[in-house]
């Protein structure tokens, strides 16, 4: 039974983790001068790199964008990719798990 049950909690991760993969990969089709954030725990975020609260203890930081004169990252741009990961924090909770202590960076390919 517990075979069984290992078994069914590994796909339910798996499945949480391909959502959070197609999540992440709209937020950077969607902002294309996105190059990379990371979702850290309060304890880790240099307070000059938290942008947003995300749930708990968990925040949006170290947002960076393609280096241009008039491109900045502004709270309102961090805010939009918030509330991507919010809605997915939402339907799926056990994604707290796998975004904690991530850094996303755009794949060039």
């Amino acid at each position: 039974m517990k075979a069984l049950d290992d078994r069914a909690q590994n796909l339910q991760r798996e499945s949480v983790a391909t959502e959070l993969a197609a999540r992440v990969e709209a937020i950077f089709e969607l902002y294309p001068m996105l190059c990379g954030f990371s979702v850290q725990e309060r304890s880790t975020v240099a307070k000059d790199s938290a942008m947003v609260q995300l749930e708990g203890e968990l925040y949006l930081a170290d947002v960076s964008v393609i280096t241009l004169p008039a491109l900045r990252v502004t709270q309102e741009f961090c805010n939009q990719i918030a509330n991507v990961l919010l809605e997915l924090m939402e339907e799926e909770p056990d994604v707290c798990d796998l975004l904690s202590g991530r850094t996303f960076a755009r794949t060039v390919q």
